[in-house]
């Protein structure tokens, strides 16, 4: 097995803002997946979470996503955000003419840390009953 080191696991030292995506074959190190990321981000999608941080605190996190997946079976991809992304949402939960995340969604997101528990319970929740 090949080790990746820390320093190649997350690029663009000036991002703050992240997108993790998963693809986990198996059930159980999904659900420890899933509980680990739901306390260090936002779940935007099923297997998609909205991140915050600088990237010592993106390296940790991919660290420890190493400690929890099979490398020969699972598939996790983190995407740096700039202040130059521009995220797209089509469909049910945008709203007619709304459909970009970046200007409403990601300037709401800088008013809160995501150690603001209350919040993304409140948005998790929300997700979770829009998927069900």
């Amino acid at each position: 097995m090949t080790t990746t080191h820390s320093s190649q696991l997350v690029p663009h030292s000036h991002a703050t803002r992240w997108l993790l995506a998963h693809d986990i074959r198996d059930t159980k190190r999904l659900q420890r997946l899933w509980r680990y990321l739901s306390k260090e981000g936002l779940r935007l999608q099923y297997s998609v979470y909205f991140l915050k941080g600088n990237r010592a605190q993106m390296e940790d996190i991919a660290n420890h996503v190493l400690e929890l997946i099979d490398q020969s079976a699972d598939d996790v991809r983190i995407y740096a955000l700039t202040q130059h992304t521009r995220l797209w949402g089509l469909g049910q939960q945008f709203p007619e003419n709304s459909n970009m995340l970046c200007d409403e969604f990601l300037d709401k997101m800088k008013a809160y840390p995501l150690t603001d528990n209350a919040f993304l319970n409140v948005n998790n929740q929300r997700l979770s009953n829009e998927t069900q």
